[in-house]
């Protein structure tokens, strides 16, 4: 083949490469699985963390789909170098440089990346022949950024509030308090005394797991339960402290991750194990993870089998849980806004198998300085979203992380109080402060149109830790250390202009974002 066709032949394959290779394997490192569910994960975990690390998440994914591009790139450069040089020299036969052909591999070896690349995250990102259904699509219905979880200002009015509801947990027959202790961020002594301090307020549930803080959160929750595990609901999942276990894993694998955690607990048994994050059908039905659930129970050491999903395929995994029959317990995430048919899910789970409901993710992002001075808005955004996650009858509770002692008392104020037409209002006016401003995560619409190739999404983020949090000092350094500024906007003829999906003018933010970050 000539050097033309060996260059377009090599991108074409480089797009196959990235979008049945890469992108799948993306798309699973999203969820956070172990390394035993990636091909070579185990060795390519140990190499990263030679070359790297240690890590405490399985990077596994992110080796394997990136460095079979990168390997290819190298494969495409030779083969377009080859050609390119052979075709020179049949016409001019001493011309034999090294550097002969050096550009066509050069752009033959790039163009395979980048476009390798671009299906790959088009696949797991945004879903591109997978009907929809990436990561980036949630952006605008379940995970937000890492955003300030704790109101400005600890109200008075809020302090020593106790927990004021307690609900059955469907068919488990557990009656636990409405507001739960997520133990994803919780470790050390810090996370002890935040944890302790909530159930003697009267918490009763405590979601952990092996991957929370690599074990830092069971094992921060062994030493707070100690002489009061009677009368605790504990809640733990089937994953390594790198990650959730896949589909195929054999029983004693599975039996083992979860007598590790019992281990760390210093407990005799958990009251529920979820599947964690799933969003596979296959994993969530996996033969061995059952029949390991059923050794457990048998032997005393679980009580109940539970799955969790914040994923995009939430609702698929959700409707095939319900009909299997085999679960006691979902976790899901919702809040207001989120998910168009998530309440009619919520519903059929408890009318159809009395099965218990956690919500998670309720808080949405919580842009609290946003609504830090606007009355009459003036108490905790998270309090209205509790409250109308808690309208919901359906549902069992919610399940929120305890980062910080205020949180004790203002996420447990909302405890058994209605939702109100205050609550529903704040609610609202969230969602119309953040219409046209909020750009969100794992989104990248626009980026494709910026001839500047300027981190669009990065100066927003800048703009909100200082303009929305308070954070200027974070945002003023990150901004400054960028290589190239929204200073390029001025003048640009804005072909950026009507690709983000959240209506944001782009030129316009990006503007004021320059003179907000500008050190001068």
């Amino acid at each position: 083949m000539n050097t033309r066709n060996v260059v377009l032949t090599s991108l074409a394959a480089a797009i196959a490469l990235g979008f049945f290779l890469t992108g799948p394997l993306l798309y699973k490192s999203f969820i956070g699985l172990d390394p035993s569910g990636f091909p070579l994960g185990v060795q390519l975990q140990a190499l990263a963390d030679a070359v790297a690390g240690p890590f405490t998440n399985a990077v596994s994914g992110l080796v394997a789909g990136i460095g079979a591009l990168l390997g290819f790139a190298i494969v495409a450069f030779f083969w377009a170098r080859g050609a390119a040089r052979r075709q020179v020299a049949a016409t001019d036969p001493a011309r034999r440089s090294f550097l002969t052909g050096a550009a066509s591999g050069v752009g033959a070896g790039v163009g395979a990346l980048a476009l390798g690349g671009a299906a790959g995250f088009l696949r797991a990102g945004f879903g591109v022949g997978q009907d929809g259904k990436g990561w980036a699509n949630l952006s605008g219905a379940a995970l937000r950024p890492e955003v300030p979880m704790t109101h400005p200002e600890w109200s008075e009015a809020w302090k020593g509030a106790r927990v004021q509801s307690y609900r059955r947990l469907g068919r488990t027959d557990a009656v636990v308090s409405d507001i739960c202790v997520g133990a994803g961020p919780v470790s050390g002594d810090k996370g002890e005394r935040i944890v302790a301090e909530a159930l003697e307020r009267g918490v009763t549930y405590i979601d952990t797991s092996q991957d929370y803080s690599a074990n830092g959160s069971e094992n921060a929750i062994g030493k707070v339960i100690r002489g009061r595990r009677d009368g605790l609901f504990l809640a733990t999942k089937f994953c390594t402290p790198l990650g959730h276990l896949p589909a195929g894993t054999p029983v004693p694998v599975y039996i083992e991750a979860v007598e590790s955690s019992l281990g760390r607990l210093g407990t005799d048994h958990v009251d529920l194990i979820h599947i964690h994050s799933c969003d596979e059908v296959d994993r969530l039905m996996d033969p061995n993870v059952h029949e390991a659930f059923d050794r457990l129970k048998e032997q005393g050491k679980a009580r109940f089998l539970g799955f969790s999903s914040h994923t995009p395929r939430l609702e698929e995994v959700a409707n095939r849980a319900i009909d299997s029959g085999r679960f006691d317990v979902m976790m899901l995430a919702y809040h207001y806004g989120a998910w168009q048919d998530l309440g009619g899910i919520i519903a059929r789970a408890r009318r159809e198998q009395d099965m218990g409901v956690v919500a998670m993710k309720t808080l949405k992002g919580a842009k609290h300085r946003g609504l830090e001075n606007f009355e009459p808005y003036a108490d905790a955004y998270s309090q209205a979203a509790f409250k109308w996650v808690l309208s919901n009858e359906d549902v069992s509770c919610l399940v929120i992380s305890f980062r910080e002692m205020q949180h004790v008392d203002e996420y447990l104020h909302a405890s058994g109080q209605p939702f109100s037409e205050r609550d529903h209002a704040a609610l609202r006016e969230y969602d119309r402060r953040i219409a046209g401003t909020y750009c969100a995560p794992h989104c990248g619409e626009c980026l494709s149109a910026c001839p500047e190739q300027l981190p669009i999404n990065d100066v927003l983020r800048y703009r909100m830790y200082s303009e929305d949090y308070g954070f200027e000092k974070e945002g003023l350094s990150r901004y400054a250390a960028l290589g190239k500024n929204a200073s390029v906007c001025a003048g640009c003829s804005a072909p950026c202009a009507g690709t983000c999906p959240q209506g944001i003018p782009i030129q316009a933010r990006m503007s004021g974002a320059h003179e907000i970050l500008s050190l001068t």
